[in-house]
Order: structure tokens, then C-alpha cells, then sequence
């Protein structure tokens, strides 16, 4: 499958610099949940974010996301400074963000949902309607053709008349990650998708993750299960006491000092 082009699309090479968060931080209140994180995401690359409850992961991947502000920092994507851009903006260049609860529309069938992502914000006005009313039916074809795309590639084809509301767990999972496709992301950052998910498809969204990245897109996931991380995940970065701790492979990862100790503290 063909992912769309796009006009703020950057060519993907293998080894650039996707993502860099330079000395991140954030602050709830009094509260320093991000002290000063830096972290380097090249693609194509699935990186695991891994650490104890309260090691600031998913603040990290909101201060990426843009769902939360930094007191300090610098957040780039593709070399292009969006620290100060809000999230739909940071959405528009390629940084896409799932949560630890599925995002899926329930009064849309699995087909529209994808397609609503597909077609995005165009004709969002009604000035933008008429001027674009000649393009808006290529559009909505060209969305069209590559949900239908996506679904069978995600083996979610059979069930793209079903409405979000009757979904599965799992199955809602499957439905938001293919829907992140839709938007031609240049990075996904996957907060624990694994939650709620049978067995049979975490190894699916697994082996989908594995997929995208081989497409050029790179993949944060922040993952409790070290039998995910192991099998999915190309390196390995530990937070604990909202700091990052440590880099590098799975195994070389495993056997640190530092990680086994903040795993018990």
C-alpha cells in the first residue's frame, strides 16, 4: 500500500532524524513529571518507552504530541522546531498520537471512521467548500480507495460495515492504528495499545507495527509487557524519576544496573 502524498511531506531516508526532544520539561502544578528528557527517533525504527508507573512516559509523549505544554525544551520534527505548535497542527506534519484508551467513533461504521481521518479538514468552511467543490469528489475517491486499502491490509475488511459501538477491544485498537494511516503519519507515538487487547491480537498489532515501520514511519510505543518489547521493538529507552535512564538494545537494556534498580525502587 501507497501512503498519500502530501504537500508538508519530507522525504523519509532510513537513518534521519525524525524526531528530537532536546532537555523536555513538564510540569503538573508543583509537579515535575518530564525533568528534562532528551530522546532521538530515527526511521524507519519502533522504539520502546519503557519504565515504572509515574516515570513520566506518557508525559513524554504528550510533551511530543503536544497535548501538554513544556516549561522548557525544544521538540523537532524532521529538523522543523514545533515546540510551540498546538497539536492538530503538530497532527498536519506527521506526528500522530494514540491513548491509553482506543479513540473510535461510535455512531460511525469501521469504514467511516478511517475515512473521516482521510479526508481531514478540507471543506471544514463554508468558503473552503465552494472553492474546493471541483476537488472534493477526487478526494473523497481517492480516501475512499485507500480505506478500503487499509482495511484489508489490517484483515478488517469483513467488518467494515460494523459501527465503532460493536467493536471488540481489540479490534477498536486495530481500527484507531489504521486510522492513524490515513493521515500519513511520519511518527506514531502508541500509549500502551496493548491494554484490553486479547492475545491473539497483540500479536497482530505487533506484527502492524513492525509493517508501518518498514514503510518509513517511525513508532514510539510506550509498552508494559516486555514480551512486546522484545519482539517488536528495535531499541529501548527507560524513563524512571522522570528522567530517561537508559538506551539502547532490548538485552543490553535488560542487564543494566540502573534500569533493575529503578524497576524496584
Amino acid at each position: 500500500m501507497t501512503l498519500p502524498a502530501t504537500a508538508h511531506d519530507v522525504p523519509r531516508r532510513a537513518g534521519g532524524a525524525v524526531l528530537e526532544a532536546r532537555d523536555v520539561r513538564v510540569r503538573y502544578g508543583g509537579v515535575e513529571a518530564v525533568a528534562g528528557a532528551s530522546l532521538t527517533i530515527e526511521a524507519p525504527q519502533v522504539v520502546g518507552l519503557i519504565g515504572p508507573n509515574g516515570a513520566g512516559k506518557s508525559s513524554l509523549l504528550a510533551a511530543i504530541g503536544g497535548q501538554v505544554r513544556t516549561v522548557s525544551g525544544t521538540v523537532l520534527l524532521a529538523g522543523e522546531d514545533v515546540t510551540r505548535l498546538p497539536p492538530h497542527r503538530r497532527a498536519r506534519l506527521g506526528i500522530i498520537r494514540t491513548f491509553q484508551s482506543a479513540s473510535v467513533f461510535d455512531g460511525l461504521t469501521v469504514f467511516e471512521n478511517l475515512l473521516v481521518a482521510g479526508i481531514g479538514e478540507h471543506g471544514a468552511t463554508l468558503r473552503a467548500a465552494l472553492l474546493e467543490r471541483r476537488r472534493a469528489h477526487a478526494r473523497t475517491e481517492a480516501a475512499s480507495q485507500l480505506a478500503r486499502s487499509v482495511l484489508e491490509e489490517f484483515e478488517l475488511w469483513h467488518i467494515a460495515d460494523h459501527y465503532g459501538r460493536e467493536l471488540s477491544g481489540g479490534q477498536r485498537r486495530l481500527v484507531e492504528i489504521a486510522r492513524c494511516l490515513m493521515r500519513d503519519p511520519k511518527l506514531l507515538l502508541l500509549d500502551e495499545p496493548m491494554v484490553g487487547v486479547a492475545p491473539h491480537l497483540v500479536e497482530r498489532i505487533g506484527e502492524h507495527c513492525k509493517r508501518i515501520c518498514e514503510r518509513g514511519v517511525a513508532i514510539v510505543i510506550v509498552e508494559h509487557s516486555m514480551e512486546v518489547i522484545s519482539s517488536i521493538c528495535d531499541r529501548v529507552v527507560v524513563m524512571a524519576s522522570a528522567q530517561v535512564i537508559d538506551d539502547g538494545s532490548f538485552d543490553v537494556v535488560m542487564t543494566s544496573g540502573s534500569v533493575r534498580e529503578a524497576y524496584l525502587a
